[in-house]
């Protein structure tokens, strides 16, 4: 003969209170998860333009003032920043000359800001493209000082300029974590910037 178990009340309240518990925890839990994943996708865009910057100062310091230096250092960039990052959500490069805590020096910066595009033949035939306009070049090519002492550099460059790139990032939200934390807006911007001493010439 089966003999049938009934349910307790104090089952039944240990059930109640499984439910509860669970309630309260899922949601932390959930929270927890979204946050890991999208700072996996920020920390992703952060390291990608990181390399960006190092990699186009790295140009930029090579090519001086050879012509089409900035063009080069552009087309770089934008080969470097690759999926899952989006380079379409770079806004702007600067170009600049910099001090020695990476700033910018005498406001001799080249602005490049993501709209429309630019393109220039190089001496070799080549042509380049980039999706950039320039919307200041206050460190132009002559104003390049990559010459020891100083020789025959334009005025207020005493000696080879340190150069530095700068990335502007727009980044957007890829999971609804704002929400969750109930912050608002669609992403966040990133900068990373590089600098690097010109090579000499001579």
């Amino acid at each position: 003969m089966r003999i049938r178990q009934r349910s307790t009340p104090v089952s039944r309240r240990r059930r109640g209170q499984a439910l509860v518990e669970f309630a309260l925890v899922i949601p932390i839990f959930l929270t927890l998860v979204v946050a890991i994943a999208e700072f996996a996708f920020m920390f992703s865009s952060l390291l990608s333009i990181s390399f960006a910057s190092r990699d186009g100062v790295q140009i930029a310091a090579e090519m001086g003032d050879s012509p089409g230096a900035d063009y080069v250092i552009l087309q770089r960039i934008e080969q470097d920043v690759s999926a899952p990052v989006d380079r379409s959500k770079i806004v702007q490069v600067d170009i600049f000359w910099s001090d020695t805590a990476g700033a910018i020096k005498s406001g001799q910066v080249n602005t490049w800001v993501r709209s429309g595009s630019s393109t220039f033949t190089m001496p070799s035939g080549t042509i380049i493209t980039v999706p950039y306009s320039q919307s200041s070049n206050s460190y132009p090519l002559s104003a390049r000082c990559n010459v020891v002492l100083a020789t025959g550099c334009a005025s207020g460059h005493t000696t080879i300029d340190t150069i530095g790139v700068k990335i502007t990032y727009q980044y957007s939200w890829i999971t609804p974590l704002p929400g969750l934390i109930g912050q608002s807006g669609t992403g966040m911007q990133m900068i990373q910037s590089n600098m690097m001493r010109l090579e000499p010439v001579k």
